[in-house]
């Protein structure tokens, strides 16, 4: 699934980056993406999706930050529908959140002409388990979050 997903971002990122090219466009004039702001909590399985708003008739670029915190340990996969990271994370990556810790990405990407289905998301996928060894009980990840926070917004 991610695989895909990051082949389809190459070929995005090349894609755009070619017309761009082509019609003498810089970066600074092209079209601006919006990510949708705010705040979503999430729990195991879940995922929090925020709606990137684009011109449809050609890509533009999105300038927006993301933070990520849990209260316990989380692991969470990055996914997107037709944006092109520039920077990271790129679709498919995963980040393992500790105890307490916060994570805050600052998104830098073009996001490709579309229907109006663009969108930037985190996934909760799962709570790592501990290291466990034979006779040891191991049914739960000590210190495993319930919940994950997204936040993200506009530069």
């Amino acid at each position: 699934m991610f695989a895909a997903a990051k082949y389809r971002t190459l070929s995005a990122f090349l894609t755009a980056g070619l017309l761009l090219a082509l019609t003498g466009v810089s970066a600074a004039e092209a079209a601006t993406a919006k990510i949708e702001e705010g705040e979503k909590v999430i729990s195991k399985g879940e995922s929090a999706e925020f709606k990137v708003t684009a011109p449809r008739d050609t890509s533009s670029e999105l300038a927006a930050w993301c933070e990520v915190s849990a209260g316990g340990v989380a692991k969470l996969i990055f996914d997107g529908e037709h944006y092109v990271p520039l920077s990271e994370p790129t679709v498919g990556d995963a980040t393992t959140l500790q105890p307490g810790e916060s994570k805050r990405y600052e998104l830098n990407g073009t996001v490709e002409k579309n229907k109006g289905d663009a969108y930037i998301a985190f996934v909760f996928t799962d709570i790592p388990q501990a290291m466990c060894f034979p006779g040891m009980q191991c049914g739960n990840a000590a210190g495993g979050a319930q919940t994950v926070k997204v936040v993200c917004g506009n530069r």
